[in-house]
């Protein structure tokens, strides 16, 4: 029997999530924290992980979590990462100092176990009213007008529900994915990593990520903090089905690290395959892939839960939006276009990393060793190392646009670049923060007076408020320092998505505001009341944004 998903309020269907790992949960809270009802179902409903797997969260994840109440808790509960150390044969050669980051409410990253992340964001979840069922995907139909998705459950009943829309953040071995007749595509050799989690007794940094290279391979280091790392090592073979001992972190911690430390009893080890795939498509129809169901690569780095919290977020605002009647479903088409490339960058990035220490030829590691020793020196690792760790280098710029800019080559932004992180308050006042608070859930229009302030600013910043669409945020942020080298000395108008990333750059001017969002390729439905601007009026007139590009 098929059975329609619940209605929530106002008539509308719930979306179906499956996989209540870090990225399914992210992604439910976000679409309940904006309004839109949600079933999230899991085969492991009955709590997070009882082990460690995923172990970084990096500033950008940080401050799409800060969305949804969740950051803090992170932040309070993990191991603050102030830097990443590379060695080679235990001999010093570069470093990335995240805490010199000056963009960002959070210039450090996280270090906390899995279980541990799982558990805040579920804690938000139910602030939202969200819960976990338990089931698993035993098939699904998508050949008529919206998915049936089979679904046993813990009872042994079977479940046909019919969804409007379905997410798959199952895993690598994604359930949704497979009945979605999606391809996860990929070349390149699989390098066998062993991980283990638990004491290190000895002079290890309590503050960094340490990669250490050797002709043997490589070692990384991460501390949970009181004496507690994860150590992840690369092995040339390894029976897959066991699970390595102690012996052998032992074995290459002596060989690979500066420092020497005894390893004591492993809370948890386990043989990880690094593979680099991303899925042909993120989205087929109603169905769409997020996370590792949509891409898997190198540990190197820990870019793989970040990643997949991107995902969550990007795909969040457009559905919740599509499903409140904000925006057209065509708005859904940019989810695979955004995250895609972003997804075929990090594997790029981080295969690379991984590459490094694999090196056994003499002219590799020299070459290696003495690229990174100059790009330490001349503060080149620095500036693009930083950005990329933190993944506030992923820009939604067009393809043509990267290869002709990196981002991070300049400081000027450009449409599709993350927006400096926002501060929590949105006004101006000590303590708030230096940059102003961007609506999650509506797309915000941020004036810029520039650095000399004409004297017909206020009557400009009136036209824009009055004709402004009912559905976009507007808010004033001259009173702000620092936008100078990033919007430069003149007036602009930016046009900023709910996650954060620029849609578009323009006058601030009515006629050339009106072109811009025609030109962004998104399409608005009038929103059921006016967003009130943040400084004082009514940010619109009844007008959408349809009204204003005609």
């Amino acid at each position: 029997m098929t059975i329609p998903l619940r209605e929530g309020p106002g008539g509308r269907r719930p979306v179906l999530v499956v996989g209540a790992g870090p990225v399914g949960l992210v992604l439910a809270t976000e679409l309940l924290s904006q309004g839109v009802p949600v079933r999230l179902i899991d085969n492991s409903a009955a709590g997070p992980v009882q082990h460690s797997r995923a172990s970084v969260v990096w500033p950008r994840s940080l401050e799409l979590l800060g969305r949804i109440g969740a950051a803090q808790p992170l932040v309070d509960s993990g191991n603050r990462l102030d830097s990443v150390q590379y060695y080679s044969r235990k001999r010093h050669i570069g470093a990335v100092e995240m805490s010199r980051l000056t963009d960002t409410p959070y210039p450090f990253g996280v270090v906390i176990p899995q279980d541990t992340t799982e558990e805040v964001i579920r804690t938000r979840l139910a602030a939202h009213g969200g819960e976990i069922e338990s089931g698993t995907l035993t098939g699904m139909d998508t050949s008529g007008p919206r998915p049936v998705a089979e679904v046993e459950r813990a009872d042994g009943r079977t479940e046909q529900i019919e969804a409007d829309w379905v997410v798959g953040a199952d895993g690598a071995r994604s359930a949704v994915r497979h009945f979605a007749g999606i391809e996860l595509l990929g070349t390149g050799n699989d390098v066998l990593f062993a991980i283990g989690d638990g004491p290190v007794d000895g002079d290890m940094d309590p503050h960094a990520l340490v990669y250490c290279y050797s002709r043997t391979g490589a070692l990384g280091i991460a501390p949970f903090g009181d004496g507690q790392f994860r150590l992840a090592i690369s092995v040339p073979d390894w029976n897959e089905e066991q699970g390595p001992p102690r012996e052998l972190f032992q074995h290459f911690l002596d060989e690979r690290s500066p420092r020497p430390g005894l390893v004591g009893k492993l809370d948890w080890s386990t043989i990880f395959r690094a593979r680099r795939r991303v899925a042909e498509t993120m989205r087929s129809g109603r169905v769409f892939l997020a996370g590792d169901a949509a891409h898997v690569f190198s540990a190197a780095g820990a870019q793989g839960m970040n990643t997949g919290i991107q995902d969550a977020v990007n795909l969040a605002w457009k559905l919740a939006g599509v499903v409140n009647g904000l925006y057209e479903p065509g708005i859904l088409d940019t989810y695979d276009t955004d995250r895609h490339l972003a997804a075929e960058r990090i594997v790029l990035t981080t295969a690379k990393q991984t590459s490094w220490g694999l090196f056994k030829r003499r002219h590799e590691i020299a070459a290696r060793d003495g690229a990174l020793r100059l790009a330490h020196r001349t503060g080149l690792l620095q500036r693009f190392g930083a950005p990329l760790m933190a993944q506030h280098d992923v820009s939604y710029r067009p393809a043509e646009s990267l290869r002709d800019t990196l981002p991070g080559l300049t400081r000027r932004l450009r449409a599709g670049d993350r927006l400096p992180a926002f501060a929590a308050h949105g006004a101006p006042q000590e303590g708030a923060g230096r940059w102003p608070s961007i609506d999650p859930a509506r797309f915000s229009l941020l004036l810029w007076a520039g650095e000399r302030q004409d004297t017909g600013w206020v009557e400009t910043r009136r036209a824009l408020t009055a004709t402004a669409p009912a559905d976009v945020a507007v808010q004033d942020i001259s009173a702000w320092p620092g936008f100078t080298p990033l919007l430069g000395s003149g007036p602009t108008a930016v046009l900023v998505r709910p996650d954060g990333h620029i849609a578009a750059l323009t006058a601030p001017e009515p006629a050339a505001v009106r072109v811009a969002l025609r030109r962004s390729g998104i399409s608005f439905r009038a929103a059921a009341a006016p967003v009130r601007a943040a400084f004082g009026p009514a940010s619109g007139a009844g007008h959408t944004i349809e009204e204003l590009a005609s």
